[in-house]
């Protein structure tokens, strides 16, 4: 918590502990800007100029404007501040730590690729196993046409024939008989 004047008013152990700041900046009446300078001078802000990145920070800070970010420590930590305005000026950070819940977001959306890649492969698999059976029902329609019309040109060759034509199965039944 900071007042108006931007001085450390309250904090809590884990505030210090999650940003990893010394315990003897943690003092009643520390500037913000010594905790922002404090983070810039050990790359906390990334590359850039630190008295640009301190500057810039404190002047959003004096803004008292309630902001929601998400910023990446250089140890990999992810961090949700909160940033609420006090009634009478100064302002309430809320520091979080969400790095397991980032972690597990990315982790689903990898999983979906994934999933959503495996799925696109099956899918032109069955397509393609569809195309394949697609084709040999048609060459099987094809074949099964060609055999009906050879069928029909030998019995009308059999049935134009003046002699008994037939097939008697092996229990003397007629299976087949030509028109003669």
């Amino acid at each position: 918590v900071f007042d108006a004047e931007l001085r450390l008013v309250a904090w809590n152990q884990p505030f210090l502990r999650l940003l990893d700041f010394p315990e003897d900046l943690a003092r009643v009446g520390t500037p913000f800007e010594r905790f922002i300078r404090y983070n810039a001078e050990r790359g906390e802000y990334g590359p850039g100029d630190p008295e640009a990145q301190i500057a810039e920070r404190v002047a959003a800070a004096a803004s008292f404007a309630p902001h929601i970010t998400e910023r990446q420590r250089p140890n990999g930590r992810v961090l949700l501040l909160r940033g609420e305005p006090l009634p009478h000026k100064g302002f309430v950070t809320l520091y979080s730590d969400i790095t397991e819940q980032r972690y597990i977001e990315h982790l689903t959306e990898h999983q979906n690729i994934q999933l959503e890649e495996r799925v696109r492969r099956r899918t032109a698999q069955l397509e393609n196993a569809f195309a394949n059976l697609r084709k040999a029902n048609e060459e099987n329609e094809r074949i099964a046409a060609a055999l009906g019309r050879s069928e029909a040109r030998l019995r009308l060759i059999n049935d134009t024939i003046p002699i008994l034509i037939g097939y008697v199965d092996k229990d003397e039944v007629y299976r087949y008989a030509n028109k003669g």
